[in-house]
This record gives structure tokens, C-alpha cells and sequence, in this order.
């Protein structure tokens, strides 16, 4: 079931610090250069500090037919750049995974956490079901995904529906490219390879260039199948981003926090 749609303009789902990558082009020539810009804000699609590269834990180009690894990483200004060369015509995804970070957090603090970087629903259901830890702190390990679509060339097949296998991550079911303003893209969200239910996104495009109106932030929540619906009310770039924690597998007293960010790009009419 797919899940319904709220425009909201919650101070607590702009609060987060995410992580996005940005292309500086949404479409390359086969053998030209593709190039994405990682960016960590509040304000999509700016960036207040650069991500170092050794913070990097992996950074892939999905194709339809298989995936390579990018290996070309460094910092300009305020954004980690991220270089390739595709050599063959295709959608690709660019897929990218931050280093874990791992802290002791008192198990008040990780609630608190939850619910000011953007999920104050499931921290309050946490405690409402007893999820949450009763012990006096607990290990949290934080970790970033981040996604973008890009198209090489002319044609060539198409790999929106590949996923990168992280533990939380977005899977467009209709393909970005296609979105025009007035469209809806439909997205689900995988946890640990499986649809989430219950989960609230956050969505909002760019600010067209000179333009400084803030863009309409929305929220919507996943259906049983983990599917939410966007609609596109304006055209240039778009995020989509969440988080969700759960208790660590294996590992007793450890609690694991994911963020996931999409970024697309819709065209005009």
C-alpha cells in the first residue's frame, strides 16, 4: 500500500546534518567525466564542511549489467569530489558509504538523537513499544548512505531498480529520469534488504538559481510494501532522505543509526 503525503515545515526534520551526493551534471557523454559532489548541510544541495576521503568507506557506479568501484576522491572548497569515467552508454547509480562512527551514548541521549535528526515518530514509538534500551548507556554506531542517478550517453539500459546492498537505502520504483513537474515519483525504502513500513521521508528540491524562497519541505510515510509517493511540484534537482535505528545484530547493548539520501533531478514541463 502506498502511503499518503504531508507538506510540513518541521524545524526537527531540518535539523539533521545529511549527507547528499550531488552530480555536477545529471547527464554525461559516454567516456566524458561524471562527476558528483559529496555534500553535508541542513540546506540542500549546499554543503558547510567537506567530507575527507579517508572517510570514505566505499564508493561505487552501478550499472544495469554490473558495478565498478570509484577510486578518484578528494576535496574542492566545501564538498568531497568524486570522479569516473563510464565507458559504456546507461543509467548508473552512484552509491556511497561513510565510515561508522561509534560513540557511548547515555540511552536517554539516543533518544533524544533519534528524534532531533529528523525521526521523532520512531523514537516515540520506541518507547511506546519498550524498544528502547533500559540500560543507563548504550555503544551507537552512526553510519551515512548516500545515492544519485546519473545518465551516460545516449539510451543504453536502465539500472534505477539496482541496489547498492546498504542497510538503509532508497529504491526508486519508477525511474527518475522519466519525472517532469506534475509527476510522482514512487520510492521504497529497504532495511536490512527488506521494505519498511511506518517510515517518515523527507523531501524537497533545490532553490531555482536567484531564487530565495525555501523550497517547500514534504513528508510522507512508507506503506507495508515500504513504498511512498512524491510529488514533483517543481523541476531541477531533488532529495529524498530518512533515518532509522534499531538494535545492532550481534551485538548486545550496541544500537546502529543509518541516514539514506536520494538525489534526483526532475525536468520542466
Amino acid at each position: 500500500m502506498l502511503a499518503g503525503v504531508l507538506f510540513a515545515a518541521s524545524a526537527v526534520a531540518l535539523s539533521a546534518h545529511d549527507f547528499w551526493i550531488v552530480p555536477t551534471a545529471f547527464e554525461v557523454a559516454t567516456d566524458g567525466a561524471l562527476e558528483v559532489h559529496g555534500q553535508t548541510s541542513t540546506a540542500f544541495p549546499t554543503s558547510l564542511s567537506a567530507v575527507a576521503p579517508d572517510r570514505v568507506a566505499e564508493a561505487r557506479l552501478i550499472g544495469a549489467a554490473g558495478e565498478e568501484r570509484i577510486g578518484d576522491l578528494s576535496v574542492s572548497g566545501k564538498s568531497l569530489r568524486i570522479r569516473h569515467r563510464p565507458t559504456t552508454a546507461g543509467q548508473r547509480v552512484v552509491a556511497v558509504g561513510l565510515v561508522t562512527r561509534t560513540s557511548r551514548a547515555a540511552s536517554a541521549a539516543l533518544k533524544r538523537y533519534i528524534a532531533l535528526e529528523g525521526a521523532p515518530e520512531l523514537a516515540e514509538r520506541y518507547e511506546r513499544d519498550g524498544i528502547l534500551p533500559t540500560t543507563d548507556s548504550v555503544t551507537q554506531r552512526t553510519t551515512k548512505y548516500a545515492k544519485t542517478l546519473v545518465e551516460v550517453g545516449r539510451g543504453g539500459p536502465r539500472a534505477f531498480r539496482r541496489t547498492a546492498g546498504h542497510p538503509l537505502e532508497f529504491v526508486p520504483v519508477t525511474d527518475p529520469a522519466t519525472l517532469h513537474m506534475g509527476d510522482t515519483l514512487v520510492v521504497q525504502l529497504l532495511f536490512r534488504g527488506r521494505p519498511l513500513a511506518g517510515a517518515h521521508l523527507h523531501a524537497g528540491a533545490a532553490p531555482a538559481e536567484g531564487d530565495t524562497t525555501k523550497a517547500r519541505d514534504v513528508s510522507i510515510v512508507t506503506g507495508d510494501d515500504g513504498e511512498a509517493r512524491l510529488p514533483i511540484d517543481r523541476a531541477g534537482p531533488w532529495n529524498v532522505r530518512t533515518l532509522h535505528a534499531a538494535p545492532a545484530e550481534g551485538a548486545a547493548g550496541t544500537w546502529d543509526v543509518f541516514f539514506a539520501t536520494l538525489v534526483f533531478r526532475a525536468a520542466g514541463h
